[in-house]
């Protein structure tokens, strides 16, 4: 089992890319992460960190926005 770490931007989740061993460890560098962002003066986004499969391929599905602009 890896754990998965992903970004939540307005409301779309973001598969990071970023696999880790355990859960802590997977926490802890989404945490850094934010922290650097927010001294650069940018904001942090939400994230959590979800368990795995070990070569899992993670499917993102998104609701179709019929305000938005962009065809994606």
């Amino acid at each position: 089992m890896e754990f998965l770490l992903i970004w939540v931007l307005g409301g779309d989740v973001i598969d990071s890319g970023l696999r880790y061993k355990n859960a802590a460890k997977c926490f802890s560098e989404a945490q850094n992460a934010a922290t650097e962002m927010r001294e650069v003066g940018l904001k942090s986004p939400q994230f959590t960190c979800i368990p795995i499969g070990k070569g899992k391929k993670f499917q993102i599905y998104r609701k179709d926005s019929s305000n938005s602009r962009f065809p994606f």
